[in-house]
């Protein structure tokens, strides 16, 4: 089996980081969604509306709710699996240590 190694400091920071890309694509997706509607305001007919049905059911969500999700899920993996490699090295000091 491979060693198994975290730097807590740099996960750390990598967490803040993602978490703060997450609302950063939040945002760009919000502008986008605002942008693409504004764009496509004085269309009339049927292609415009097939065109506002997919993108308010398939593209807005995606790119205002689920990709940001999705990066925002990452941070808290990552933190979580960071937090618990923290939990497990102090746990095993504390055995060797005799708890002190």
């Amino acid at each position: 089996m491979a060693g198994c190694r975290i730097v807590n400091d740099a996960v750390k920071k990598a967490v803040e980081e993602i978490a703060g890309y997450s609302k950063e694509y939040k945002t760009a997706g919000e502008d986008f969604v605002r942008d693409f509607k504004a764009a496509i305001a004085n269309m009339e007919g049927a292609a415009k509306d097939a065109l506002m049905e997919f993108f308010d059911h398939q593209t807005a969500p995606l790119v205002t709710d689920s990709v940001p999700s999705a990066v925002d899920g990452m941070s808290q993996l990552l933190e979580a699996n960071r937090s618990n490699f923290e939990s497990v090295d102090l746990k095993i000091a504390e055995s060797i240590s005799g708890g002190k």
